[in-house]
C-alpha cells in the first residue's frame, strides 16, 4: 500500500485509505496493458479470443455495434 501511495494511486490519512484514481482510468489502463501484452495491440484478436466460447444476446450485439460505429466516426 505504501508503494501505491507513493505513486499517487492511493492516499492514506490516519488509516483511512482513499483511491485517487477513478475506476474507469484503472480499467482503461489494465485493458490497454492486456491488449498490448497478450494480443500484440490487436483489438480484433482480443475480441475473437474473448468471444470464442461465448454467445452474445441481441442487445449486447447492438450495444457493441453502436460502440464500434461511434469509435469509427
Amino acid at each position: 500500500m505504501r508503494k501505491l501511495c507513493a505513486r499517487g494511486i492511493l492516499r492514506n490519512d490516519n488509516a483511512t485509505v482513499t483511491a485517487l484514481v477513478k475506476k474507469e482510468e484503472v480499467q482503461r489502463y489494465e485493458s490497454e496493458a492486456l491488449l498490448e501484452k497478450s494480443f500484440d495491440n490487436s483489438l480484433p484478436a482480443f475480441i475473437a479470443a474473448f468471444l470464442k466460447d461465448k454467445k452474445l444476446s441481441g442487445k449486447e450485439a447492438e450495444e457493441i455495434q453502436k460502440m464500434i460505429e461511434e469509435a469509427s466516426e
